[in-house]
């Protein structure tokens, strides 16, 4: 009976656990889907902006928040690189809400550029108005919809 009881509190403490587990990947699942649906809504907004201007004006405070957003979005991305249920539930987040622009088949190889894009890491408000380079790489890699 002893054995039993032990067997059950064991059971019950391993489920516990997967549970816990499980809601803690679900819950990362839907922080990387959301961060996939900012970044696809400003990729989209920023790609109108410079197909209508030919250009990525920083000093535009719609493209401020865009470019902000598409920062804060690598920084997320690449700090969980190696979490491939991470990028997963990003690129599916970037999908739905790019308004068409960033498709299936090319989902992936955006995911690529936008980790080696090098002008987002140290963006934020006080500098976002003055960074050239910051333009440069947003049109490198909005350009891949051309």
């Amino acid at each position: 009976m002893k054995r039993l009881g032990l067997l059950l509190v064991c059971f019950a403490a391993l489920a516990m656990t997967s549970c816990d587990a499980l809601s803690s990947a679900s819950s990362s699942n839907s922080v990387a889907k959301a961060a996939g649906q900012t970044c696809g809504s400003a990729v989209q907004g920023l790609f109108r902006t410079y197909k209508n201007t030919g250009t990525v004006d920083l000093t535009n405070s719609t493209n401020i928040n865009n470019a902000l957003a598409l920062a804060t979005a690598y920084t997320n991305l690449k700090n969980n690189r190696g979490d491939a249920n991470y990028r997963q539930a990003f690129t599916s987040g970037l999908i739905a809400s790019s308004a068409g622009l960033i498709t299936s088949a090319n989902a992936s190889a955006f995911v690529d550029r936008l980790l080696a894009t090098s002008g987002l890491a140290n963006l934020n408000m006080q500098n976002i108005s003055q960074s050239v380079s910051t333009a440069a790489s947003i049109v490198n890699l909005i350009q891949m919809f051309n």
